[in-house]
């Protein structure tokens, strides 16, 4: 519970729920990420306030290794595709596991030390699918791209710490080439 004159109780393994006057919140810290994510709103007198974060403990992943990824997918338009970005104690980088795609379906086994994780939806519009739910219980940034078949496919970027999600911004997770967002997506530009 976060009280005016701090936290108190106990914390959990992996993850622990903090309650602040304006809810339930999930929290988690691993060597690369430090994260909060509301997951249940609610009043409650007499406690601190809380807030959501997102802290990537080696800054913002570089617009160009996302971008190459991006390419990746794009050489492949009609076909599922999956991507990583981790940190190898240096850098950033790109991994693409070993996959098999279609149109519609997509089987890989992720490896591990991901901080984050993207699939396409081939021409079908970026969204995260129940499916995607399901799959995406770890403790990382999660994206899906989507419409590879026009001139500005979309992207959709969540937080998820076990489960739990939260919307992100592009300019919460990359540095650099920002471009004008709609509504939970983010056109890129070519």
């Amino acid at each position: 519970m976060n009280h005016p004159s701090g936290l108190s109780g106990f914390h959990g393994v992996g993850y622990d729920y903090v309650l602040g006057s304006g809810g339930l919140y999930v929290q988690s810290e691993s060597a690369h990420l430090t994260a909060r994510v509301l997951v249940a709103p609610a009043e409650v007198r007499g406690l601190a306030p809380v807030s959501e974060k997102l802290e990537l403990a080696h800054g913002r992943i570089p617009a160009h290794v996302f971008e190459l990824g991006l390419a990746w997918m794009l050489a492949a338009p009609d076909t599922e595709r999956f991507f990583a970005i981790r940190w190898d104690g240096h850098a950033y980088w790109l991994v693409v596991p070993p996959q098999e795609g279609t149109g519609s379906t997509l089987s890989y086994q992720p490896p591990g030390g991901l901080i984050a994780e993207f699939h396409s939806h081939a021409r079908h519009r970026a969204f995260f699918s129940a499916t995607d739910d399901l799959d995406e219980q770890g403790f990382r940034i999660y994206g899906v791209v989507g419409r590879l078949d026009t001139p500005a496919p979309e992207l959709t970027l969540r937080l998820g710490i076990y489960g739990h999600f939260a919307p992100l911004d592009w300019q919460q997770v990359f540095a650099g080439k920002e471009t004008e967002p709609t509504p939970n997506h983010l056109p890129i530009r070519r």
